[in-house]
């Protein structure tokens, strides 16, 4: 019998200090089972992380004093609410990191007996962290705000946006592709000069027709969406993974958050100016405040739910008025004021249409006041950073003030009663701030998704398997190269061999593997014609069972376009993406991911004008200025636009399709989603000699420690990989999951 040791981290309500890690008491009589599993046969599209049954611990004094008396809700300590660091050794080595949570206390005659807890694999941490937060929620990637003007539309279109952040270089980090929101395009370089759609450089009405600023949308990076999930929830994917490989170099996501035209207007955020202050500047000002603090050089008044132990808060209130006054020449302009979570940009308080000298308020903490422990519960170890907004689709100069009071009130153990009552008003150094023209905010054009349908998203697109290793990193990998870098163990002589079960493999005959319903014209038009989406494939067996296991991404599956010439019938260098409907109106759909392949110095030309659309689809646009283009952005469900007899590196479709860049279709070797991540694992499953065996073992503490799911089991003559193993801890018991390797 090995001797486990569990120690925890505990986290308490009342304090956001890290606290020390604590040996913990243990049940003498209860064995501990810990169950791994990473992809289970049964359930092929979900990731799963280490579990253990829901054990329990005794009521001792070290337990007790662990736990808090967290049975009794009048005494603050303990937090249930968040899943505590933990770890175990067998016979004082290290065995696993993970976390704890406590599931429910049971007690005897109103005192605790045992607590009632349960061990998750670390990976299940950074699911909690995430939640329920969206794309939307994602700050660093406000690091890629800029003017959405002429002159950086046409750069994203013909080269691509580069960014510095804390000095690293972030190339082509926004492009403008080839997607149009509300129309589509054609090229004609000889006639259909009448149509404000044709692209071509033609000289005739060459200023009233073309791919104009307003018909695009911004498209940003996956690599950096996956950067920004890193900086938000303080975790780090490991380097040289799969979130690194050439897979992801050109994976794009577009900014389609509503159908139509890109909303931007004149925005001004206050969290970059100076400020001067008058009132209870001292109180207001100190960054050792426990209730927050305004910091006069960026604009930004940090709040904090007001925390200190051994007192017993009565009152907890903050309001928060944002004032503009508008310079003299710009009393009549007409603005929109909000005030805002810097941490995530989202709007908690909106004054609309406003002109002159006019303002909006923020309560936080009074009877009709945002909740003071839903906000804490956002960031308890930071607070949440405020800002103002100011929005207008007119140039508006206008100077900036934020008055402030904080008050706090509370009862120390002798009963004595403290109140802290002050107020601020911060002025803006200028008055004359103004917003920038057409400003966009990456976070504001984030598609509605949640980061863990994003993250699921791309797990079932490439089959992707994540667990932590030592270092705390969260290890990318997908499933074929996961299997790829175990060991092999023979564990034939711990093996009870007298009694093991064989049975079959999966409960279903057929995988359905597809994106979400089509939004965008040919994609409609594919699927009503051929009756199944671009991109679907269906995995048929000829087993028995007539059950169907389904794999839907949630997101978009475009089908592009190579633009021929209308009158000559030659193909053009230019292929497009058209977001519409059947009746050619703007529409919308799941987030798109896309590969941007850049054209450079290309065959075909293209005209760029800067001008309005009109009303009427396809008329000519007002004289605008042209330019030419010889280098752009082209959309592509490849990563490459490949040749007539060599396929892509890459593509996003799970079945075979035909290039559409090339009309290609590599006799159905295009490598596929399917064909890269999915086929090995699927056919294997579904070979007729694929069986899952049932053994159990007694496995010595030393292939305890370093056996794990990617290793290759031998028992007898045969080998297998592990689809699922419990052990019991202590005494080593385990019972395996195991797939044969057919021959």
């Amino acid at each position: 019998m090995q001797q486990l040791i569990l120690y925890i981290q505990p986290q308490l309500r009342t304090s956001s200090d890290t606290q020390d890690f604590v040996r913990v008491d243990l049940m003498e009589a209860e064995l501990i089972s810990l169950t791994q599993v990473i992809q289970d046969v049964s359930d092929i599209d979900k990731l799963f992380t280490d579990y253990s049954r829901t054990f329990n611990l005794p009521a001792s004094k070290t337990n007790n004093k662990i736990f808090k008396h967290w049975y009794n809700p009048d005494i603050d300590g303990f937090d249930a609410n968040i899943f505590c660091q933990s770890r175990i050794e067998l016979n004082h080595l290290h065995f696993r990191f993970g976390k704890i949570q406590l599931n429910e206390v049971v007690m005897k005659q109103n005192e605790p007996s045992m607590y009632k807890v349960t061990f998750f694999g670390d990976t299940v941490n950074f699911k909690n962290l995430i939640n329920e937060d969206q794309l939307s929620d994602l700050v660093w990637l406000n690091n890629f705000n800029h003017s959405g003007n002429l002159t950086n539309v046409k750069d994203g279109l013909e080269n691509g946006l580069n960014f510095t952040v804390d000095s690293v270089a972030y190339n082509d980090a926004i492009i403008y592709p080839l997607i149009a929101h509300s129309q589509s395009y054609i090229y004609d370089g000889t006639n259909n000069m009448d149509t404000g759609l044709n692209i071509s450089t033609h000289s005739s009405h060459h200023q009233q027709r073309g791919v104009l600023t307003e018909d695009l949308k911004p498209a940003i990076l996956i690599k950096h969406i996956i950067k920004a999930i890193e900086q938000q929830y303080n975790i780090t994917f490991k380097t040289g993974e799969f979130f690194d490989s050439a897979v992801m170099n050109n994976l794009f996501m577009w900014l389609h958050r509503e159908k139509g035209k890109m909303v931007t207007a004149g925005t001004w955020v206050g969290n970059s100016d100076t400020y001067s202050c008058s009132g209870n500047c001292t109180e207001l000002t100190n960054t050792a405040n426990l209730y927050g603090y305004f910091t006069l050089n960026t604009g930004i008044f940090l709040w904090k739910k007001y925390i200190n132990s051994g007192v017993t808060v009565t009152e907890d209130e903050t309001t928060i008025t944002f004032e503009v006054v508008p310079a003299g020449a710009y009393t009549g302009v007409e603005y929109d004021l909000e005030i805002v979570r810097a941490n995530n940009w989202q709007s908690f308080a909106i004054s609309q249409n406003n002109s002159g000298t006019s303002s909006v308020t923020l309560e936080i903490g009074t009877a009709n006041g945002l909740d003071n422990d839903v906000l804490f519960a956002y960031d308890i170890f930071n607070g949440i950073q405020w800002v103002g907004r100011l929005s207008s689709e007119s140039s508006i100069q206008f100077q900036a003030k934020f008055i402030i009071n904080r008050k706090v009130s509370f009862v120390t153990n002798d009963g004595t009663t403290t109140t802290y009552n002050n107020t601020a008003t911060f002025t803006s150094s200028s008055a004359t701030l103004q917003p920038q023209d057409k400003y966009v905010v990456i976070t504001e054009q984030m598609p509605k998704l949640k980061i863990k349908d994003f993250l699921n998203g791309l797990f079932r697109q490439f089959n992707l398997t994540a667990f932590t290793n030592f270092n705390g990193e969260i290890v990318i990998k997908t499933l074929d190269s996961f299997y790829a870098g175990g060991d092999t163990f023979n564990i034939t002589e711990f093996v009870k061999t007298n009694e093991h079960t064989v049975g079959e493999t999966i409960p279903f005959s057929e995988v359905d593997f597809e994106y979400a319903a089509p939004k965008s014209i040919l994609a409609e038009t594919f699927f009503n014609a051929n009756n199944q989406k671009y991109g679907e494939l269906n995995y048929i067996s000829d087993a028995s069972k007539k059950s169907i296991y389904q794999i839907k991404l949630p997101f978009e599956h475009m089908l592009f376009e190579r633009l021929q010439d209308r009158t000559s019938g030659a193909f053009t260098t230019v292929q497009i993406g058209s977001f519409i409907d059947a009746e050619l109106k703007p529409s919308i759909g799941k987030p798109l991911l896309f590969y941007g392949i850049y054209q450079e110095n290309a065959t075909t030309s293209i005209n760029f004008l800067d001008s309005t659309r009109p009303e009427t689809y396809g008329a000519l646009c007002p004289t605008g200025t042209n330019s030419t283009l010889d280098d752009y952005w082209i959309p592509s469900m490849y990563s490459e636009l490949g040749t007539s007899t060599t396929a892509p590196t890459y593509n996003l479709n799970f079945g075979s399709e035909i290039n559409t860049y090339t009309l290609t279709d590599y006799g159905g070797n295009t490598n596929s989603l399917f064909q890269l991540y999915y086929q090995n694992y699927i056919t294997r499953v579904f070979n007729k000699r694929t069986r899952i065996f049932k053994f159990s073992a007694i496995l010595p503490l030393k292939v305890l420690l370093n056996l794990t799911l990617d290793d290759l089991i031998i028992v007898g003559t045969r080998a297998y990989t592990i689809n699922k193993m419990t052990t019991k801890l202590q005494s080593g018991e385990t019972s395996f999951e195991l797939l044969n390797e057919p021959t």
